[in-house]
């Protein structure tokens, strides 16, 4: 039988820090508006290492909790695993923005429950780069179901993402902020990873030499963030962001599992599984009261803060979020990096 190990892919791994270095640089933006125009357009557009994010997540978590060779958890099991992996240095983090920066009360108890990522006028509170952890958590609480439904028709793969969109526009007041910040707008992107997984689980083959995958991948996404930079129209630029970056991004993920190239022996790499796993803390902290404190008090070069905030991510990681994990999980399901 398939373990949790053989579901664990360095290459993967490695993408996670790519993910969330396109975020950092999208918002600590190298290149002045007047002097380098293009550039500056171009970078102010790797926030779509979240939509990436999202297609992996998608991918991880359905091959990991809804592998037809594995046995499945219950749904307690499968929460406290997700709970385990998110939800700990997330609390910790932004209860420390609060006592830094006050405002107790509501605001702290609609960002310790995700709930401020349900509502635009808090979405940016705390731990401003936390609204994309309350889309990633509603696709946690209702995964178990979309892999009910979608075991009882390979259909509702293609359906379900519609049926959240309506259910999305009927909530919420604002179809901007419903398309921009919630799952409902956003689930595309897991359901590009899910039916990616799905794919996967029903043709895994050996690795083979060609790139094709790889490259097309690549090439898909650089494009698109090309056309991004001369698209002024919302509605197109939702398209690309969040239906064709991710589908460029599924086609690159699908030859990270299948090709031997040099890119999935980089992302491989000890180097760089050590900044994948630690990631998730660098994502946390690359924007806030750390990263103020930063700017201010020793450097405000981009550069040098990138590598500063890695090395605490780092730190981090194996100081405070991996022995915090290890306190709530057994040591198999710590092995899963999720």
């Amino acid at each position: 039988m398939i373990s949790n190990k053989d579901n664990y892919f360095p290459s993967l791994t490695g993408f996670r820090a790519i993910a969330a270095w396109l975020v950092f640089a999208n918002h600590y933006n190298l290149f002045a508006a007047d002097r380098f125009p293009f550039l500056n357009a171009l970078v102010d557009e790797l926030g779509i290492g979240v939509s990436m994010f999202f297609v992996l997540s998608g991918f991880l978590i359905t091959i990991r909790y809804d592998d037809p060779l594995l046995p499945k958890p219950t749904f307690s099991q499968y929460m406290r695993n997700r709970f385990a992996r998110i939800y700990p240095l997330y609390f910790l983090l932004t209860t420390i923005t609060f006592i830094v920066t006050g405002g107790w009360g509501w605001v702290y108890v609609a960002n310790i429950t995700f709930i401020k990522g349900f509502v635009d006028e808090l979405k940016f509170t705390g731990i401003a780069q936390g609204w994309s952890l309350t889309v990633e958590e509603t696709f946690y609480l209702l995964a178990p179901l979309i892999f009910i439904m979608i075991r009882r028709s390979r259909l509702m793969t293609w359906l379900l993402p519609f049926i959240f969109l309506m259910i999305g526009y009927i909530i919420f007041d604002s179809l901007h902020f419903m398309l921009v910040y919630t799952f409902f707008g956003r689930c595309f992107e897991f359901f590009i990873g899910i039916a990616l997984a799905k794919i996967f689980q029903g043709n895994k083959t050996a690795i083979n030499n060609r790139q094709l995958f790889t490259w097309i991948g690549i090439v898909g996404i650089l494009v698109f963030l090309l056309v991004l930079v001369y698209t002024r129209d919302e509605m197109p630029e939702l398209l690309i962001r969040q239906l064709l970056v991710p589908a460029a991004t599924a086609l690159l993920l699908w030859g990270l599992l299948t090709e031997r190239s040099w890119i999935r022996k980089l992302l491989s790499t000890n180097v760089m599984q050590l900044l994948g796993k630690s990631s998730y803390a660098f994502y946390l902290i690359h924007i806030g009261v750390l990263a103020v404190w930063l700017s201010d008090n020793v450097t405000w070069n981009p550069v040098v803060l990138f590598v500063i905030l890695n090395v605490i991510a780092i730190g981090i990681y194996y100081l405070i979020e991996r022995p915090l994990r290890k306190v709530l999980l057994t040591e198999s399901a710590e092995n899963t990096e999720g």
